[in-house]
């Protein structure tokens, strides 16, 4: 197995755990809305910023904003 193929197979993987983990967080919102009649806005306010920044930091590379155009090319 060549360098490339084992990266992909490394990218392939964490999309999927991403995935995963936001299918995830998204049950866990539609329960507390659904099963906490009062109450539930900080729980579901705390689970949006965590949605967020994960799809802000995987899907977005919003940490690619404050690289240096040398560390890109490695």
């Amino acid at each position: 197995m060549n360098m490339q193929s084992a990266r992909q197979k490394q990218a392939m993987q964490r999309g999927l755990w991403v995935i995963v983990a936001l299918v995830t967080l998204t049950v866990v919102d539609f329960l507390i809305a659904t099963q906490i009649p009062h109450g539930n806005l900080v729980y579901l306010a705390v689970f949006a910023f965590v949605e967020a920044g994960v799809i802000l930091y995987y899907f977005m590379h919003i940490t690619q904003l404050w690289r240096s155009h040398e560390e890109e090319e490695e």
